[in-house]
């Protein structure tokens, strides 16, 4: 299920925006087509007085549900992006402390080290922060880097190297967690409830129901593209990238 979900967030804006817009058209199309003259009957006066409070109210309703979701989703976004610039200020901050050890040859190694372990971080695991959620292990090179700490006997670069693991820990399990399907479906049966009711409220007004749809099926369309393109932190046109730890792997490679 993952891949098939991750393979279409992956698409570029433009195609999920239009295949949004397709998918509500369809529906829309269906309730003007087939609902609306079950419940209204061919002449629209079948089911007879429909309130338009009952269509605000489930209007409301999806606007707060899908408004919650946004919430999580892009509160979720920018937690993971602050936890990758985070993990890179912890490492240049092990960067800076080596530079003042006595010892030029432990300096470099950690430098080193850093280097072989920001080029793990971009090319053999950012990859996978695209795929299913995965176990958090400590790499061969982090381990490595905590020994020369404690043997540099550098407080701040030990502090700097738990703050950079904390770190890696929540970009990794909050930038994979994927919004729970019930909170989606919910959403998702709410805005068919809406379409059903803003068809049933112009029962009696083909023209005036064929533009209420199209509008409120463009809004809703719109409301679900948003939510896909952000709806994970590492796949898509708008995924975060290694930007921040590729200046890391830069400065540790150049220094001397």
């Amino acid at each position: 299920m993952y891949p098939v979900i991750d393979k279409f967030l992956s698409f570029p804006t433009p195609v999920i925006l239009v295949i949004a817009v397709l998918l509500w058209s369809a529906i829309a199309v269906f309730i003007n087509l087939v609902i609306v003259p079950i419940l209204c009957g061919s002449d629209g006066k079948k089911l007879g007085k429909f309130e338009a409070e009952v269509t605000s109210q489930i209007a409301l309703a999806f606007g707060l549900l899908i408004s919650f979701n946004a919430v999580w989703i892009w509160d979720r976004g920018e937690r993971v992006h602050a936890a990758v610039i985070d993990e890179a200020s912890a490492l240049i901050t092990v960067l800076d402390d080596c530079e003042n050890l006595s010892d030029p040859a432990q300096a470099k190694e950690i430098r080193q080290t850093v280097a072989e372990y920001t080029r793990n971080l971009i090319e053999k695991e950012w990859p996978l922060l695209t795929g299913p959620p995965f176990s958090i292990t400590r790499s061969r090179e982090i381990i490595k880097l905590r020994d020369l700490a404690k043997k540099s006997g550098d407080s701040d670069m030990i502090e700097g190297i738990k703050s950079a693991e904390k770190a890696r820990e929540v970009r990794i399990r909050d930038g994979m967690a994927y919004m729970s399907p019930s909170r989606w479906g919910v959403v998702f049966m709410l805005a068919i409830l809406l379409l059903i009711s803003i068809g049933a409220l112009h029962g009696e007004s083909p023209r005036g129901r064929k533009l209420a749809l199209t509008l409120v099926t463009l809004a809703v369309a719109f409301c679900f593209a948003v939510l896909l393109v952000h709806a994970r932190p590492f796949v898509g046109q708008m995924a975060i990238r290694p930007t921040e730890l590729q200046a890391v792997f830069v400065r540790a490679q150049a220094t001397p």
